[in-house]
Protein backbone atom coordinates (compact mmCIF):
# COMPACT_ATOMS: atom_id res chain seq x y z
CA UNK A 1 0.00 0.00 0.00
CA UNK A 2 1.11 3.37 -0.94
CA UNK A 3 1.33 6.05 1.89
CA UNK A 4 2.27 8.90 -0.36
CA UNK A 5 4.72 10.48 -2.32
CA UNK A 6 7.75 10.64 -0.34
CA UNK A 7 10.66 12.75 -2.10
CA UNK A 8 12.14 13.78 -5.05
CA UNK A 9 16.10 13.13 -5.36
CA UNK A 10 18.18 15.83 -7.99
CA UNK A 11 21.55 15.43 -8.90
CA UNK A 12 23.67 18.58 -7.92
CA UNK A 13 27.33 19.63 -9.04
CA UNK A 14 27.62 21.84 -5.49
CA UNK A 15 25.88 20.23 -2.25
CA UNK A 16 25.85 23.36 -0.21
CA UNK A 17 24.84 25.79 -3.28
CA UNK A 18 21.93 23.44 -3.39
CA UNK A 19 21.01 23.53 0.48
CA UNK A 20 20.96 26.86 0.77
CA UNK A 21 19.18 27.49 -2.51
CA UNK A 22 16.56 25.00 -1.37
CA UNK A 23 16.09 26.60 1.70
CA UNK A 24 16.24 30.35 0.48
CA UNK A 25 13.98 29.98 -2.68
CA UNK A 26 11.46 27.97 -1.62
CA UNK A 27 11.72 26.95 2.35
CA UNK A 28 13.34 23.53 2.45
CA UNK A 29 14.55 22.55 6.14
CA UNK A 30 17.99 20.71 6.55
CA UNK A 31 17.19 17.51 7.60
CA UNK A 32 20.76 15.99 7.90
CA UNK A 33 23.43 14.78 5.50
CA UNK A 34 25.08 11.56 5.00
CA UNK A 35 26.06 9.69 1.73
CA UNK A 36 28.48 6.88 1.26
CA UNK A 37 31.93 6.09 0.36
CA UNK A 38 34.04 3.19 -1.67
CA UNK A 39 33.79 1.10 1.03
CA UNK A 40 29.79 1.01 0.73
CA UNK A 41 30.15 1.18 -2.93
CA UNK A 42 28.74 -2.43 -3.12
CA UNK A 43 25.91 -2.08 -1.64
CA UNK A 44 24.66 0.83 -3.36
CA UNK A 45 25.73 -0.49 -6.45
CA UNK A 46 23.15 -2.89 -5.41
CA UNK A 47 20.08 -0.31 -4.96
CA UNK A 48 20.83 2.15 -7.70
CA UNK A 49 22.27 0.54 -10.46
CA UNK A 50 25.14 2.27 -10.75
CA UNK A 51 28.99 0.95 -10.11
CA UNK A 52 32.04 2.72 -8.32
CA UNK A 53 29.47 5.29 -6.78
CA UNK A 54 30.60 7.95 -3.67
CA UNK A 55 28.22 10.32 -2.32
CA UNK A 56 27.42 13.63 -0.67
CA UNK A 57 23.56 13.94 0.80
CA UNK A 58 21.42 16.38 2.39
CA UNK A 59 17.76 15.09 3.45
CA UNK A 60 15.38 18.51 3.35
CA UNK A 61 11.86 18.81 4.66
CA UNK A 62 8.92 21.44 3.45
CA UNK A 63 5.22 21.06 3.53
CA UNK A 64 4.06 17.56 2.66
CA UNK A 65 7.09 16.70 1.30
CA UNK A 66 10.81 15.53 1.69
CA UNK A 67 13.68 16.83 -0.64
CA UNK A 68 16.99 14.68 -1.41
CA UNK A 69 19.84 16.52 -2.88
CA UNK A 70 22.94 14.16 -4.12
CA UNK A 71 26.54 15.50 -4.81
CA UNK A 72 27.77 12.51 -7.01
CA UNK A 73 31.36 12.31 -6.00
CA UNK A 74 32.57 9.19 -8.50
CA UNK A 75 31.76 8.36 -11.46
CA UNK A 76 31.01 11.96 -12.53
CA UNK A 77 28.01 12.85 -14.02
CA UNK A 78 27.32 13.38 -17.53
CA UNK A 79 25.17 15.09 -19.72
CA UNK A 80 23.93 18.99 -19.08
CA UNK A 81 20.52 20.11 -17.09
CA UNK A 82 19.99 23.36 -18.59
CA UNK A 83 19.72 21.89 -21.96
CA UNK A 84 17.16 19.43 -21.03
CA UNK A 85 13.67 20.43 -22.27
CA UNK A 86 10.40 20.37 -20.50
CA UNK A 87 9.18 17.70 -22.68
CA UNK A 88 12.53 15.77 -22.96
CA UNK A 89 11.48 12.09 -21.70
CA UNK A 90 11.99 11.42 -17.72
CA UNK A 91 10.49 13.64 -15.15
CA UNK A 92 10.12 17.04 -16.61
CA UNK A 93 9.31 19.28 -13.05
CA UNK A 94 8.97 19.22 -9.41
CA UNK A 95 6.05 21.35 -8.79
CA UNK A 96 6.05 23.27 -5.93
CA UNK A 97 2.16 25.01 -4.64
CA UNK A 98 2.51 28.09 -3.18
CA UNK A 99 0.49 30.87 -1.38
CA UNK A 100 1.41 33.82 -2.98
CA UNK A 101 3.24 33.73 -6.84
CA UNK A 102 4.73 36.65 -6.67
CA UNK A 103 6.70 36.31 -3.41
CA UNK A 104 7.84 33.16 -4.51
CA UNK A 105 8.78 33.94 -7.60
CA UNK A 106 11.04 37.08 -6.28
CA UNK A 107 12.25 34.80 -4.19
CA UNK A 108 13.11 32.01 -6.63
CA UNK A 109 14.96 34.74 -8.47
CA UNK A 110 16.58 36.59 -5.59
CA UNK A 111 18.18 33.01 -4.48
CA UNK A 112 20.19 32.49 -7.96
CA UNK A 113 16.55 30.88 -10.11
CA UNK A 114 16.51 31.55 -13.28
CA UNK A 115 12.87 31.62 -14.16
CA UNK A 116 11.46 31.10 -18.08
CA UNK A 117 8.21 33.44 -17.50
CA UNK A 118 6.32 36.01 -15.34
CA UNK A 119 3.30 34.13 -13.88
CA UNK A 120 1.05 33.43 -16.32
CA UNK A 121 -2.60 32.99 -15.15
CA UNK A 122 -5.01 29.70 -16.15
CA UNK A 123 -8.46 30.08 -15.06
CA UNK A 124 -8.06 31.32 -11.08
CA UNK A 125 -4.55 29.29 -11.13
CA UNK A 126 -1.27 30.92 -11.81
CA UNK A 127 2.36 29.21 -12.40
CA UNK A 128 5.12 29.74 -14.04
CA UNK A 129 8.26 27.32 -14.75
CA UNK A 130 11.52 28.27 -13.55
CA UNK A 131 15.34 26.34 -13.36
CA UNK A 132 16.85 25.84 -10.12
CA UNK A 133 20.92 26.94 -10.45
CA UNK A 134 21.89 23.55 -11.17
CA UNK A 135 19.12 23.24 -14.49
CA UNK A 136 16.23 21.20 -12.80
CA UNK A 137 12.96 22.80 -14.08
CA UNK A 138 10.24 23.90 -11.05
CA UNK A 139 6.74 24.71 -11.52
CA UNK A 140 5.46 27.41 -8.96
CA UNK A 141 2.32 26.82 -8.73
CA UNK A 142 -0.86 29.18 -6.92
CA UNK A 143 -4.28 27.22 -7.30
CA UNK A 144 -7.34 28.92 -7.40
CA UNK A 145 -10.89 27.74 -5.92
CA UNK A 146 -11.82 26.72 -9.32
CA UNK A 147 -9.74 23.49 -8.91
CA UNK A 148 -10.03 22.02 -5.61
CA UNK A 149 -9.61 18.34 -6.05
CA UNK A 150 -6.02 19.84 -7.45
CA UNK A 151 -5.12 21.59 -3.48
CA UNK A 152 -3.07 20.25 -1.33
CA UNK A 153 -5.15 22.96 0.70
CA UNK A 154 -8.75 21.83 0.00
CA UNK A 155 -7.49 18.06 -0.33
CA UNK A 156 -6.12 18.37 3.60
CA UNK A 157 -2.80 17.32 2.07
CA UNK A 158 -0.72 19.35 4.39
CA UNK A 159 0.62 19.16 8.20
CA UNK A 160 -0.77 20.16 10.87
CA UNK A 161 1.72 23.09 11.04
CA UNK A 162 1.54 24.39 7.63
CA UNK A 163 -2.24 24.36 8.06
CA UNK A 164 -2.32 26.27 11.85
CA UNK A 165 0.13 29.08 9.91
CA UNK A 166 -2.22 29.72 6.77
CA UNK A 167 -5.43 29.44 8.30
Amino acid sequence: MIVGFHHPGLVVPDLEAAKKFYAEALGFEYIREYGWDASASELAEQAIGVAGTTTRCVLMKCGNCFLELFQYLTPQPEGDPHQRRACDYGIAHLAFQVLDIREAYEKFVAAGGVVHNEPVQVGEACSTYARDPFGNIIELMQLGSDEPDFDLIEADMLPVKIRQKIQ
